[in-house]
């Protein structure tokens, strides 16, 4: 199979018309770049491999591959199936809830040709009403977790460098990017290696960036591709914790494997002891008479659980 000069991987799970909606969005601009589209089917319990295969049967002339995975391992193996099928110079992880915006993929190659060290290139991500979405973080340590927590601005303002999330209004340079759509240069998978497939879900973005970093690749979001991300619909876990449901447990088996990862056994105890500290201080707002900010259901338990706690089936979402 001859070289690429890019290659879009679309990672499905239980979601076929939102993923074909997304490579409708993307087709024009892979054929006029020369690239390909794969489709990635994470062993969903439904009908979205046929799906999928029917779609790409519909265009028998378009650059369009379908894999299906026998087994769901998860986001980053997934997406590892996907840049394993074939050759290319860049590669773009695209989740299945998205639509890209015209020029996209143009933008975020021109950026990777002008600046030979940057490995990864995010989009600008809007929401599903078209404002700026968060895409940019720092690097979560565990006394972020505490600052978390608390849900105060006292201390969200004092200690800013702890805080992940970085804002429209702040021009900090962000330690990891989102890769709800991520443009990673092929020597950058030379480098650091595929996806850590140790995290099922969650956290294998930020841990992949931070490896990256290490090997001294600089990773940005090129605000002239624009993306629209409709959050929450692919995985349900934003939703989930924006409603203070129970997060699934692949979520803290990531979060506990990325702390291991980064800080060593003291680490993850330090981020579980400072989560609880932060929550203390939070509950500290009942003697102003103010009702603690809520947090998701069960998660003073759940924050001891292990990195090699086994996903439940995704079925199960919350």
């Amino acid at each position: 199979m001859a070289r690429s000069p890019l290659d879009v991987i679309i990672l499905n799970y239980g979601t076929p018309d939102l993923a074909l909606g997304s490579a409708q969005s993307v087709l024009p601009e892979i054929e006029k770049i020369g690239g390909r589209l794969i489709l990635v089917d994470n062993a969903s319990p439904d009908d979205s491999a046929a799906k999928l295969t029917a779609w790409r049967n519909e265009h028998p002339n378009a650059p369009v591959e379908v894999i299906v995975s026998p087994v769901n391992g998860g986001f980053a193996a997934g997406n590892n199936l996907g840049i394993k099928a074939g050759e290319a110079d860049f590669y773009v992880l695209l989740n299945s809830d998205t639509l890209v915006e015209p020029g996209a993929l143009s933008a975020l190659l021109a950026a990777m040709k002008e600046r030979p060290k940057l490995g990864l290139a995010g989009p600008l991500i809007l929401d599903e009403n078209g404002a700026p979405a968060v895409s940019r973080f720092r690097k979560r340590t565990p006394f972020s977790e505490f600052v978390e927590a608390t849900g105060l601005d006292f201390f969200y303002s004092r200690f800013r460098e702890h805080v992940v999330p970085i804002f429209e209004d702040e021009a900090d340079a962000p330690d990891w990017i989102s890769f709800a759509c991520v443009m990673i240069r092929r020597q950058v998978i030379d480098d650091v290696g595929l996806l850590d497939e140790n995290y099922f879900m969650y956290f294998e973005d930020s841990a992949y960036c931070l490896k990256a970093a290490e090997k001294g690749w600089r990773g940005a979001r090129i605000d002239e591709a624009r993306v629209r991300h409709f959050e929450a619909k692919s995985s349900g876990v934003e939703d989930a914790a924006a409603t203070h449901r129970r997060l699934p447990r692949y979520y803290y088996a990531a979060r506990a494997r990325y702390f291991l990862d980064h800080f060593g056994r003291a680490g993850l105890l330090a981020a579980n002891l400072f989560w609880l500290l932060g929550r203390a201080v939070n509950y500290a707002r009942l003697l102003t008479l103010k009702a603690p900010k809520k947090t998701a259901k069960n998660r003073a338990l759940d924050i001891w659980t292990g990195p090699d706690a086994t996903p439940p089936d995704m079925v199960n979402r919350p």
